[in-house]
């Protein structure tokens, strides 16, 4: 893992009234997790300032990175980009810039509501280039702030373009498709009925290889998912190896990667 710790927010009524199914939070606990980031908290809060407030704060004093979606719209209800900055006591600063890709994206139709056109002062616009709004990037004592909009494909079309690059000069590697190599996936098909007894037998490899995420699944046949990361793909293989070699002394097992 690379040390950093991420809190993924994810803002909407239309998600916590239960009209909508969030799918941000789980491809974007996919794509860190893959990369070495730990997302240590995911967090569905309505379009409401306390609980946009309240989510914001309790992330930044938890995490180096905090990741939002939603809320960056042309209506009223979206009102992440006011609530950030009064959350943190930043002026908000008229950027042309901003107001030049909307103008732009909707081909002169300006809307009324432009929360956009004002991020809080020192946030780097994000470009977005399969839609409206862009996003933003805010340096906040020492933690990095990354404002997505909530609509899926933009979201991840600014995660890759966008975030992306940002977190590999964090982290001072290349995070590309070449890095997934440092995380590999595995899932475990065992012969057993009943979880906590696999549960049981698989403890004492959780506490010798601090390096593998082992979780156990309440199916019939109980199921496996294994994580392990490593520095490169040679060391992932020789941990790979080494943890199977374990598990075939205690479980009859399947592997499938």
């Amino acid at each position: 893992m690379t040390g950093l710790t991420t809190c993924i927010i994810i803002i909407g009524s239309e998600i916590t009234r239960g009209i909508i199914q969030d799918t941000n939070s789980h491809w974007l606990a996919r794509r860190l997790t893959s990369i070495g980031i730990d997302v240590r908290r995911v967090i569905v809060v309505p379009d409401d300032m306390s609980e946009i407030t309240w989510a914001l704060r309790a992330c930044i004093e938890a995490c180096n990175i905090v990741i939002t979606t939603g809320g960056l719209g042309f209506t009223s209800d979206d009102i992440t980009i006011p609530v950030i900055a009064e959350s943190l006591g930043l002026k908000r600063v008229y950027s042309p810039a901003v107001y030049e890709m909307v103008k732009n994206r909707l081909r002169g139709r300006i809307p009324e509501h432009l929360e956009v056109v004002y991020p809080p002062e020192g946030a780097e616009p994000l470009l977005n280039t399969v839609g409206v709004s862009p996003g933003f990037h805010l340096v906040y004592n020492g933690r990095h702030l990354f404002i997505l909009p909530g609509v899926p494909a933009e979201m991840e079309n600014i995660f890759e373009g966008e975030v992306m690059p940002r977190l590999a000069r964090l982290t001072g590697t290349s995070v590309t498709a070449e890095s997934l190599a440092f995380l590999r996936t595995l899932k475990v098909i065992t012969k057993h009925e009943v979880e906590a007894e696999v549960d049981k037998l698989l403890e004492p490899l959780r506490v010798k290889y601090k390096w593998a995420y082992i979780k156990t699944h309440a199916r019939k046949p109980v199921e496996i998912t294994i994580q392990v990361y490593g520095a490169n793909r040679e060391d992932i293989d020789e941990k790979v190896n080494t943890l199977l070699r374990e598990l075939r002394k205690i479980l009859e097992i399947d592997v499938a990667f």
